[in-house]
């Protein structure tokens, strides 16, 4: 029982580094490349081992129309939808700003369980700990919330609105666990979330110049080999025994984290708002993980 907790915590660990540094690295693929077939490649290079673990380890690989068509849908909801509008979005902000609009993930999460996830009990105390979290959020960013490119009050709204498609998919994930093994329930979906990326970069990026230099491949590779065929299938591995609105609170440990990666990689300066904003942050998060304990 122990070290399947201590797992559990591992876990979230990583998937919060790994998440935190995406928005970086996702930014920096776009200098390169538009961004439904950035997001596009991302989806497809993840499919490969995915697909070949899948066939390693011997997991069943469904073949009827009706798991397919669920696999699809899951995927739009999941994939296609909330990563085309991120991706859109970053065009036109920083990812900074990005990573604290995608937090209010939460609070989606939040309202559709209570129509979706009867036995997740949205209590006084969760949504006091979702709103602490999400100042401490505000606190950290609030010098950044500003628009500067003519279209990035569009991509505002669109990252604003990318987390509702991430919400919805972990309460459908979480339910479909019961039938499906972490790997296939991630494999066909992220195939076909790149097949639908592509076409809509045929659609409406034709014109647009793609450079496959060297950062493009680095992030495609990162972002793709770690940022989802890695992450997802952790994630909803522990998604199958852990509350998903408290699993969602990992949206407010990425924004805190990428500023980090900002400061490593690119020489951005730690606040005090960071230091104020990490301690609101964790005091949110411990709110919805007493009110999580049953």
């Amino acid at each position: 029982m122990r070290s399947t907790k201590f797992i559990a915590i591992l876990v979230v660990v990583l998937l919060s580094i790994i998440w935190s540094s995406t928005w970086l690295a996702i930014k920096i693929g776009l200098e390169s490349l538009p961004p439904f077939l950035s997001a596009g490649w991302r989806f497809l290079i993840a499919f490969i081992p995915l697909f070949i673990y899948s066939i390693k380890m011997d997991h069943p690989i469904p073949r009827d129309l009706k798991t397919h068509l669920f696999f699809l849908w899951f995927s739009v909801i999941n994939f296609t939808g909330g990563y085309a509008l991120v991706y859109w979005g970053e065009q036109y902000i920083n990812s900074g700003l990005a990573s604290v609009l995608f937090a209010v993930m939460p609070f989606y999460v939040a309202l559709f369980s209570i129509k979706l996830l009867p036995s997740e009990d949205i209590t006084l105390k969760k949504m006091l700990g979702i709103f602490t979290g999400f100042l401490g959020v505000v606190i950290i960013f609030h010098d950044q919330l500003n628009i500067t490119h003519p279209y990035g009050i569009y991509g505002m709204i669109a990252v604003l609105i990318s987390p509702a498609f991430s919400a919805l998919g972990t309460i459908v994930g979480k339910k479909a666990r019961a039938k499906f093994h972490p790997v296939t329930l991630n494999t066909f979906p992220i195939l076909y979330a790149a097949l639908t990326l592509f076409l809509l970069h045929l659609a409406t990026e034709s014109g647009q110049t793609a450079t496959y230099d060297l950062n493009a491949i680095l992030s495609l590779l990162y972002l793709a080999l770690l940022g989802t065929a890695l992450a997802f299938v952790l994630y909803f591995w522990l998604l199958k025994t852990t509350s998903a609105v408290l699993m969602s609170l990992i949206t407010f440990v990425t924004p805190p984290l990428a500023l980090f990666w900002g400061w490593l990689i690119r020489d951005e300066q730690i606040s005090w708002q960071l230091v104020a904003g990490m301690v609101i942050i964790f005091a949110g998060i411990g709110l919805v993980s007493k009110a999580s304990e049953k």
